[in-house]
C-alpha cells in the first residue's frame, strides 16, 4: 500500500524504532492543519505590500513553510484541548519529520523542497534532530518539538511582515544548505527504499 512504503521510507531515515511512531492519522492531521495555517499569521507586510510583491520568487516558499510549521506549533494546545491523544500527538510529529526528508539535493526554484530542507537544517541545528553517523540514521528529541517548531516560525513569520526581499534570501540560503555526508547519506537510504521512481524526459527532436 502507499502507506507502507511510507512508512519503509521513514524506517530508512530514523530507524525502526522511531518509526513506529508514524501512522495514516499523522499524514492526515498535518496535511488538514497546514491548510488552516495558510489562513493564519501574517497576510500583508508592515508598510502594506502583497507578500507576492514583497518577497518575490520567495513568497511561496516562506508560505508553504509557515503553513507547515503552524501544523506542528498548534499540536501541542489541540492535545492539552482533547483533540489529539498523546498517540496521535506523537504520529503527528512523526509526520513532520517525514515531511522534511529529501531524497535528493532540492533546487533553489523548488518551493517545496527547499522550505522542506530549510525545516531540516533548523532542527538540526537546534537539536530537535541528530544524526547518528554509527547507524547513518536521524534520531528525534521529541521533548525539544514544539520549543523548536516555535522558534522557526516566529522567524519565518518576522521575515514575511518585514518584507525584506534580501533578509528573505538570507534566511532561505542559510537554511538551504546541503551536506553529502548528512543530508546525502539519508537520501540514499531512502532512495534504497524507494520500489519506483518517477522520471521526465525531454526530446530535442520534438522542441522540447
Amino acid at each position: 500500500s502507499i502507506f507502507e512504503g511510507t512508512s519503509r521510507t521513514y524506517s530508512a531515515a530514523v530507524g525502526e524504532e522511531q518509526a513506529k511512531a508514524l501512522t495514516s492519522d499523522g499524514n492526515f492531521y498535518r496535511t488538514l492543519w497546514h491548510e488552516v495555517g495558510h489562513y493564519l499569521g501574517v497576510d500583508r507586510t508592515k508598510d502594506g505590500r502583497d507578500l507576492d510583491e514583497a518577497l518575490q520568487d520567495n513568497s511561496n516558499t516562506l508560505e508553504e513553510m509557515k503553513a507547515d510549521l503552524v501544523s506542528l506549533f498548534v499540536a501541542e494546545a489541540l492535545r492539552k484541548q482533547g483533540y489529539y491523544t498523546d498517540d496521535q500527538l506523537r504520529s503527528l510529529y512523526a509526520s513532520g519529520i517525514l515531511r522534511v526528508l529529501q531524497n535528493n539535493r532540492p533546487r533553489r526554484d523548488q518551493p517545496y523542497n527547499t522550505m522542506q530542507l530549510m525545516q531540516w537544517n533548523f532542527y538540526l541545528e537546534n537539536g530537535l534532530l541528530s544524526f547518528d553517523p554509527a547507524t547513518k540514521t536521524l534520531r528525534i528529541s521529541y521533548d525539544k518539538y514544539h520549543d523548536v517548531v516555535g522558534k522557526m516560525l516566529a522567524k519565518t513569520l518576522e521575515v514575511q511582515y518585514q518584507g525584506d526581499k534580501a533578509a528573505s534570501d538570507q534566511f532561505i540560503d542559510q537554511y538551504a544548505k546541503w551536506d553529502d555526508n548528512l543530508h546525502g547519506v539519508i537520501a540514499a537510504n531512502i532512495r534504497a527504499q524507494q520500489k519506483y521512481r518517477f522520471r521526465l524526459f525531454k526530446y530535442a527532436a520534438l522542441g522540447e
